[in-house]
């Protein structure tokens, strides 16, 4: 990578996820869903029911984290727990008709926020957004934890 490049994109980057986390606070503090649970609802969304190691293993988080974050959204009917019946001492979460459609509010919150940013775009741009992101996330998970965080 460029020498001149790679300081550029990291900063890119950031400036990106900080701009991201802005903007989710914001929500949240007008009573919007905590980006914390919507990552929970996100992950039920995508895997169906879950045990809470499971959870916390896939989002990168200690189990303490995510069962308090679990409790958050089951307290606002967002997920519901049930016994695990392959081992009464877990239990499995999953996705209420609440909790969907929470998921799906700040999915389509999201959404608009893109397309307020990328409609002016020339012809082509965002695709060629999509396959430079797919390419780095790909790239990403490629390295399987091999390289190191910065």
């Amino acid at each position: 990578m460029d020498r001149e490049i790679g300081p550029q994109l990291l900063a890119a980057f950031s400036s990106i996820v900080r701009k991201i986390r802005t903007l989710e606070t914001t929500a949240e503090a007008a009573g919007d869903v905590p980006s914390s649970v919507i990552a929970v609802l996100g992950m039920l969304s995508d895997h169906g029911e879950l045990r809470l190691g499971a959870v916390a293993g896939s989002l990168g988080v200690d189990t303490s984290v995510i069962s308090r974050t679990v409790a958050v959204a089951e307290h606002r009917g967002l997920v519901a727990r049930r016994p695990d019946p392959r081992d009464g001492r877990a239990c499995l979460l999953s996705l209420t008709e609440r909790g969907r459609q929470a998921l799906a509010d700040r999915r389509n919150q999201r959404l608009r926020l893109l397309a307020a940013v990328t409609d002016e775009w020339e012809p082509g741009a965002a695709e060629q957004l999509l396959a430079a992101l797919t390419r780095l996330r790909d790239g990403l998970a490629a390295t399987g934890g091999t390289a190191a965080a910065a």
